[in-house]
């Protein structure tokens, strides 16, 4: 070899060897970031390719009501479930599954269309609620069903039923969208509140899921368990909620086709009883509705899904005429005295406003007992809108009263600025007369006028309602004189317990049981000259939806006001129903104090 030969070989063999070394410390290098640089990191990728991990549906919290009675609670129950890494001869399985219990084949479709759409070792309920007889069979074929077992869950019961359904609400399976917005709702079997108290505290009662942990081989089998960390279960409620008196009141209601009461303790603001008729079963929700319940539910014309007593919107009709008369005595457009005469209509303009009859010469405490709409027309336009709203919203109509609860509603105080808002027209005098009467563009809920009784009987305190708490509480003042108060008060206490009061006939008669209020008529619909003139003021032949509906509101007992009352029953054409409703209420409320502390 000549010596340039050996030179090119020598430096070939030198350019190799630097290669070699500069490869290997690559090599070293790389590795030496992987295990202890980045060892950790890939530690743990390592370790959840070899661990996957399956969540526990927490237990939810229940409801009491005010004497520790449960109205909603956790029964034991048991559910297929299919584990979704089992996806081989997934049909086949279904197919055995369906031999052994009730499959419809609408839940069958279901879990195939879900099933793909899952992965690893999330697991899909097949069926909930099974009867000891289907978990036995299950067991007994558990090696035909691969994927297939059995666990102990629980359910969700409302003792009361019927009794107490829109308070409660009900709770089901989370929609997409809630899904979405929450990943943890995707957990299998857990259940979210869907409507009343179970939405309303649903952040509460839901609890903490826990996990299993699996060690899993690369197919993602499962090979043991290694752990487990047990779910939190929700807070339990206690509410404010008297159980009897609802169930009571509910019993009442189930004579009329449709009807809401409200029940407030005046000294501390606890909802003792929210109750809205036709009721339906909220036992029937969290399993999942059948198509024909839901479709019965949803056509009824007396709307039973609806919770009549928070989301109702009336117009209140006499019931405000409480609040006209403080407007009036608080403004100094009149005092105790002062008088008007009615002959049984007013006129503005072309219009007539009519009363019930002619009531001669009353002052404020005759008006409101015989409730002469003429007087209140009058003192009306003296007063004003601007005012009159204030004292509506001052006693809490407008309001809703219960902040957050779902599907809650509030009623309406018309103003002059809402109307060239909403109406693009100005407020004349003939708006200020129909709103004195609680009619035209106003409307309330049954809670709202509830919670202005209690307001007017607390002594003028700006009482906040509640459903949950102990004990009384100190509400700040309203700026009403207390002898105007009282006024109000006295005839409150004549429309009931004189002769010539409207709600006479109704009145209590145990002697220190006795209540007073004021009753109202809300009309649905116009009564035209042409059946003035032949005596058709009467809605009672009309077909149901066009009669009037009958208002109270009261208090009880009238020498130390502790329980405030609003009833609404749709459609009966007069008052007289409504007043029964709070009669046998209020009566029932005093007894049950006797008895047992509330």
């Amino acid at each position: 070899m000549s010596d340039k030969e050996n030179t090119q070989f020598l430096r070939r063999t030198l350019f190799l060897g630097v290669l070699q070394i500069a490869l290997l410390i690559i090599l070293v290098g790389r590795m030496y970031y992987l295990q202890i640089c980045e060892g950790s990191y890939y530690h743990l990728l390592a370790e959840g390719n070899r661990i996957a991990t399956r969540p526990l549906v927490p237990l939810r919290g229940q409801i009491y009501d005010r004497m520790g009675n449960p109205l909603a609670q956790n029964e034991t129950s048991f559910r297929a479930v299919l584990l979704t890494d089992k996806k081989d001869k997934v049909e086949e399985t279904l197919e055995t599954l369906c031999t052994l219990i009730v499959l419809p084949q609408d839940e069958i479709e279901e879990t195939l269309k879900t099933i793909h759409k899952k992965r690893g070792l999330d697991s899909l309920i097949v069926k909930d609620n099974l009867t000891w007889q289907e978990v036995s069979a299950i067991e007994l074929h558990a090696a035909d069903l691969p994927g297939i077992s059995v666990e102990v869950g629980s359910t969700r019961k409302y003792p009361s039923a019927f009794r107490g359904a829109h308070l409660l609400g009900y709770v089901a399976s989370p929609s997409e969208k809630e899904q979405e917005a929450d990943p943890i709702l995707t957990i299998p079997g857990l259940k979210v509140g869907k409507v009343g108290i179970e939405k309303y505290f649903d952040s509460r009662l839901r609890g903490k899921p826990g996990h299993s942990a699996f060690e899993v081989n690369a197919r993602r089998k499962i090979v043991r368990e290694l752990h487990q960390i047990a779910s939190t279960p929700g807070e339990d409620i206690h509410l404010t909620i008297d159980g009897s008196l609802q169930e009571y009141i509910q019993e009442i209601l189930s004579s009329y086709e449709s009807a809401s009461v409200v029940v407030i303790d005046i000294q501390n603001g606890d909802i003792l009883a929210l109750v809205s008729t036709p009721s339906f079963d909220p036992n029937l929700f969290p399993q999942g509705i059948s198509h024909k319940d839901w479709h019965e539910l949803r056509e009824n014309p007396f709307v039973p899904l609806t919770d009549k007593a928070i989301s109702g919107q009336y117009a209140p009709g006499s019931t405000v005429k409480l609040f006209v008369g403080l407007a009036a005595l608080h403004t100094g457009v009149i005092d105790k005295n002062t008088t008007v005469f009615c002959p049984g209509f007013i006129s503005v303009g072309n219009h007539k406003f009519h009363c019930m009859r002619s009531h001669g010469t009353v002052n404020i405490t005759r008006a409101i007992s015989e409730s002469c709409d003429v007087f209140f027309y009058e003192i009306a336009k003296r007063v004003g809108i601007d005012r009159l709203s204030e004292v509506y919203q001052d006693v809490g109509l407008g309001e809703g009263g219960l902040e957050g609860f779902p599907h809650a509603k509030k009623g309406l105080v018309p103003t002059k600025v809402w109307k060239k808002e909403k109406k693009n027209a100005n407020w004349t005098v003939s708006d200020t007369i129909q709103v004195s009467i609680g009619q035209g563009y106003m409307l309330t809920t049954p809670l709202e006028l509830a919670v202005a009784m209690a307001r007017l009987a607390g002594d003028g305190k700006r009482l906040i309602p509640r459903l949950e708490g102990q004990g009384d509480v100190a509400f700040e003042e309203l700026s009403y004189d207390k002898k105007h108060i009282k006024t109000i008060l006295e005839a409150a206490q004549g429309t009931v317990n004189m002769p010539t009061g409207t709600a006479f006939r109704g009145r209590i008669m145990v002697p220190g049981m006795e209540m007073a209020g004021k009753t109202g008529t809300s009309q649905v619909r116009r009564i035209t000259m042409k059946q003035r003139k032949v005596g058709q003021t009467k809605t009672a032949h009309l077909p149901w939806k066009y009669r009037e509906h009958g208002l109270f509101v009261g208090y009880a007992p009238i020498q130390a006001p502790r329980y405030a009352i609003a009833v609404v029953v749709e459609h009966v054409g007069g008052s007289s129903l409504a007043v029964q409703v709070a009669r046998d209420t209020l009566l029932k409320i005093q007894l049950l104090e006797r008895i047992r502390p509330l």
